[in-house]
């Protein structure tokens, strides 16, 4: 499902609210001089850079992620990945939901490649001890967001250079710092199956005989229903709501209320709550401690001087068209189980063949 909406957006502060938030990014320079590719460590600045003119051919990408972090299973799997692009001589931006079940090909080591979902790519790339044949560019430091690079770029058919990734304890840490969001709820939704915090191995009064018995029956979400005592109701009303952190991270996180669309609607509802509230703190205007403080939660190969001249560039103009594009099962994608049984998604033209994919972000942004 497509949803296409002009807006007055300051893209330079969205793109910073997609490198501070979950959901999902930034934008990479193609054919640039501009901006060169390569690995920077992020350094702080209270001034904004002197740019020159950005090139005509110029459109800017990045693949944002959010993931578990310490103390959660899996803390390394991506639990939220979006795809930005943004065109400033045809004034086009997209907004690219990628669903974490996707089914995809991971370079595991060298140029030798395993069938996963895309979630694992980023803690592939993180993991040099299970992985040490891996090529050197996905190893080290920002591994995991190279690697996640690599795997997002063969599915738009475009290079990805930049990326950033959030973790859940500093993406509620982030919303906090902001001082709370004010967020626009697509739909009322009811999640009664949302992980509590430390209950993931509770036997909920079951016998281990009972456990092993539930766990020959029973997968995935069916044998998470078994043990109701692990899981928090979640409900939340259509309409204005202000949050905090943690409710803001359980709204985004929730997937058993309304499907992955409404997951990803609610993530980019998020986007656009942290886009305002930025706009409202004057985040930019004020020295840039602000921006420098919520800079230091984000791991990013993005300096925060390229933040302040891709600012100058977009952050001042208007009249983007912003097209937000849900990967689902409404346009471009099939369910199917994988080879241990687990939920997939797979594109409809088949497996590792992302035509159709392709064609729905070119129909609204062409490329270069």
């Amino acid at each position: 499902m497509i949803f296409i909406k002009n807006s007055y957006l300051y893209i330079g502060v969205c793109s910073v609210l997609f490198l501070l938030a979950f959901v999902s990014s930034y934008f990479f320079v193609k054919n640039s001089s501009l901006f060169k590719k390569e690995v920077v460590t992020p350094t702080p600045t209270e001034e904004p850079a002197q740019v020159e003119e950005v090139p005509e051919d110029s459109i800017y990408t990045t693949v944002l992620l959010g993931y578990g972090g310490a103390g959660h299973d899996g803390g390394t799997l991506s639990d939220s990945i979006i795809l930005i692009e943004a065109d400033p001589s045809t004034k086009k931006a997209s907004i690219i939901s990628i669903p974490r079940d996707l089914w995809v090909t991971i370079p595991t080591d060298f140029n030798n490649t395993s069938y996963n979902k895309i979630n694992a790519a980023y803690s592939v790339g993180l993991d040099d001890t299970r992985y040490p044949n891996k090529r050197p560019e996905f190893k080290g430091k920002n591994g995991g967001g190279n690697l996640a690079k690599s795997v997002v770029s063969q599915i738009i058919g475009a290079n990805v250079d930049y990326f950033a990734a959030v973790d859940f304890g500093r993406f509620t840490k982030i919303i906090d710092t902001l001082g709370k969001i004010e967020v626009d709820v697509p739909k009322t939704f009811d999640d009664y199956f949302y992980p509590v915090k430390g209950l993931e191995n509770e036997t909920c009064g079951k016998s281990a005989e009972e456990i092993v018995d539930l766990h020959s029956k029973y997968s995935e979400f069916e044998l998470e229903k078994q043990f109701t005592c692990r899981y928090e109701h979640l409900h939340f009303d259509r309409g204005l709501i202000t949050i905090d952190g943690e409710a803001a991270l359980k709204f985004v996180r929730s997937r058993h209320g309304d499907g992955d669309l409404g997951r990803s609607e609610r993530q980019f509802a998020v986007l656009e709550a942290i886009n305002k509230k930025l706009i409202t703190l004057s985040a930019f205007t004020k020295g840039g401690s602000l921006l420098n403080t919520l800079f230091g939660m984000v791991k990013t190969d993005l300096s925060l001087n390229k933040i302040y001249e891709i600012y100058q560039i977009l952050g001042e103009g208007g009249g983007y068209k912003v097209t937000k594009i849900h990967l689902s099962e409404d346009n471009s994608l099939t369910a199917k189980k994988g080879p241990q049984g687990q939920y997939i998604l797979i594109p409809k033209a088949g497996i590792n063949n992302y035509t159709e994919i392709q064609n729905i972000i070119q129909q609204v942004m062409p490329s270069n």
